[in-house]
């Protein structure tokens, strides 16, 4: 059995990208780095909640984190502003910003993490804070052999932070509020020790979503071999063209339950997300629940656009996803 790396938390490892270089695949980076190393363990910006002003939420979490994992994709030292400047020349951009800020740092480890065949740019491509980026090593995530990268990432990442001691910021407080954090803390671990289930009878609860596969049908073809009717649906509608999405799941601990299922449709060009949606979820008939599932996409029909379908299934309550799983790529055309 293939040991987990250890749990870490979301502090100590920051993702920068653009979005418009690389979103969708951070997105997959940052769900599957979750499912290695646990929930929160890295930190995207797309997590934040509403109201929270950004530039302080960044700056505090960079001044905290251990490892910057730097998403670089193919336009990610190209990509222009409105006026048709280069984004990564204004001393204002974000994320020029944020690596700028963790390289000033020799207690942070910066990773530059390629992705889409994208090469590491050289120093003179980069303004003179970034230079330094340029001399590090890479690692390089292809989507041919996505799981196998990414389980190496996180392995190094593990290793990294194992190293490395974890930050007391509390340190610094004055006695009394550290006290008092302390005492809470104490208090939160003897309320959740009195409420946790114990013995045999502890439910174990756990999902695992593998082998995804993609075949290109129209919508009709996609009713037809899911015995669907196509009745309620107009001859367009049937003609539409698409994808049908179906992946093994294994389910435990949810007997009866409502699980749903959400999909986004990525751009691996453009990290947008033309196509969303959600399953009808799936309801686990045992204990201990195994089988395939499929559902249908639609996919825009524009040329030389290679794009992956993201899947996660989510708990009962909707809240917490418990499983996730990503398609490999795979172009517009039927």
């Amino acid at each position: 059995m293939k040991r987990r790396p250890r749990a870490v938390t979301a502090d100590r490892i920051f993702i920068s990208y653009r979005r418009a270089d690389s979103g969708g695949w951070a997105r997959s980076l940052h769900d599957d780095l979750e499912e290695r190393l646990g929930s929160g363990s890295a930190f995207r910006d797309i997590a934040m909640e509403g109201g929270v002003d950004f530039h302080e939420h960044v700056e505090s979490l960079l001044n905290r984190c251990d490892v910057l994992l730097a998403v670089i994709g193919k336009r990610w030292a190209s990509i222009t502003d409105d006026d048709g400047n280069r984004r990564l020349d204004d001393p204002d951009d974000l994320v020029r910003g944020e690596i700028a800020r963790a390289l000033r740092r020799p207690d942070v480890q910066v990773i530059p993490v390629l992705v889409d065949g994208a090469q590491m740019p050289t120093e003179r491509e980069l303004p003179p804070d970034l230079a330094p980026l340029s001399r590090r090593q890479a690692f390089e995530l292809t989507d041919s052999r996505w799981e196998y990268d990414v389980e190496r990432l996180s392995q190094r990442l593990s290793a990294l932070l194992g190293e490395k001691p974890r930050r007391a910021p509390w340190k610094a407080w004055p006695p009394r509020t550290a006290l008092m954090a302390a005492l809470l803390i104490v208090g939160a671990f003897v309320l959740w020790s009195s409420l946790k289930p114990h013995g045999e009878g502890a439910a174990v609860r756990a999902a695992a979503l593998r082998n995804p596969t993609v075949d290109r049908v129209t919508f009709g073809q996609y009713l037809t071999r899911s015995h669907l009717s196509r009745d309620p649906y107009t001859t367009g509608a049937l003609a539409r063209r698409g994808a049908l999405v179906t992946f093994d799941f294994r389910i435990e601990g949810y007997k009866g339950k409502r699980l749903p299922l959400r999909w986004q449709l990525i751009d691996t060009r453009t990290g947008g997300q033309p196509e969303e949606g959600s399953g009808v979820g799936i309801i686990p008939k045992a204990d201990v629940d195994q089988a395939s599932w499929n559902f249908w996409v639609p996919v825009p029909g524009a040329r030389d656009r290679r794009y992956f379908v993201q899947i996660q299934l989510y708990d009962d309550r909707e809240t917490v996803p418990i499983g996730h799983v990503r398609t490999g790529t795979f172009g517009s055309a039927v």
